[in-house]
């Protein structure tokens, strides 16, 4: 940590990046880690290859974020939340030119990456790391820093549903709330202002579901002929496969979607004890344990039975995941 917090206070101009098809731990993680530098007098430029999606545009600084940049003068790059830098697309020509990488995570993969790493697997969500760097830099984070971290934290533990959730993680989302930040209002924005054609397009997903004959695994993909039915964009399949993975009995959840070039990216979702990082890494993806991302070379239908059958290899004598109570 002091080493890092060292290379940010000696940085001048500083480029945050945040993983491609970006969610609210990503991004939340990054606008408040630019709000705090911006608050020392630092330059701070925000990347997200893929933009904010509407879901997450109310969040304080997301005005800011940029698709790309033409500079290349930066003192100090940070990336967030990305398991690997190849999950930062086209921002990574910005971040490889700054002469010092922070790799902030809480995804202890293989795709470690950087000269300075705060890697922490035992985090919800990589905002619990920056709500530490932000304290050792001598920030007290104000309103917009709490809704961007609380956001985070909803976001990536479930509204604190999953196992990941800690008391560090609940006693976090209480500060951010004294602070002002409002889980409701977090809440509605992201979970429940879908546009008409995203649940279209949740619907059609459904339809495709299937299932192994063990049901241990379940995927659903959309097409862009579904895209082009609702006139509905990738961004729109934000959890989908949430709605994949709530299947009963299923141990493995995986959704597909056929971006224009014909090549599908893949979100993969498990419970524990069963590992997605992987099987992602099989196919150049990343992420962390129960929850990564990969891009398969189409056809759909060859990709469907390539990740089946790969998913299949590695869940072979694994126990399947503990049934709650409730499902008894």
């Amino acid at each position: 940590m002091a080493v890092a917090v060292a290379a940010l206070r000696a940085a001048d101009q500083i480029v945050l990046a945040s993983h491609i098809n970006p969610d609210g731990d990503t991004l939340g993680s990054m606008l408040a880690l630019g709000w705090g530098l911006r608050s020392l007098g630092k330059s701070v430029t925000l990347l997200s290859a893929d933009g904010v999606p509407a879901t997450l545009g109310f969040l304080p600084g997301a005005e800011a974020v940029q698709t790309r940049t033409d500079r290349r003068d930066f003192d100090l790059a940070v990336v967030l939340d990305a398991g690997d830098l190849e999950r930062i697309g086209v921002s990574q020509e910005a971040v490889r030119s700054a002469p010092t990488l922070i790799d902030i995570d809480h995804h202890v993969t293989a795709g470690q990456f950087g000269q300075i790493r705060l890697l922490d697997s035992t985090a919800a969500a990589t905002a619990e790391i920056v709500y530490d760097v932000l304290l050792s830099l001598g920030v007290s984070p104000d309103l917009p820093i709490a809704v961007n971290l609380l956001c985070a934290l909803l976001t990536d533990t479930g509204s604190f549903r999953y196992r990941n959730v800690t008391p560090r993680t609940m006693a976090l989302g209480g500060e951010m709330i004294r602070l002002g930040a409002s889980p409701d209002s977090i809440a509605e924005c992201v979970f429940e202002n879908k546009p008409f054609a995203a649940q279209k397009l949740l619907g059609r997903a459904l339809e495709s579901l299937q299932r192994t004959p063990d049901g241990r695994i379940v995927w659903a993909h959309v097409t862009q002929r579904d895209f082009a039915d609702f006139d509905a964009t990738d961004e729109m399949t934000e959890g989908v496969v949430g709605a994949v993975r709530a299947v009963q009995g299923s141990d493995v959840a995986l959704f597909l979607r056929e971006m224009p070039t014909g090549r599908l990216r893949v979100s993969l979702r498990s419970r524990d004890p069963i590992d997605v990082t992987q099987v992602a890494a099989e196919f150049g993806g990343g992420g962390h344990r129960l929850a990564s991302g990969c891009t398969l070379d189409g056809p759909l239908a060859a990709a469907e039975a390539l990740l089946v059958a790969a998913v299949e290899r590695h869940i072979a004598g694994v126990p399947a995941a503990a049934v709650p109570a409730c499902a008894a």
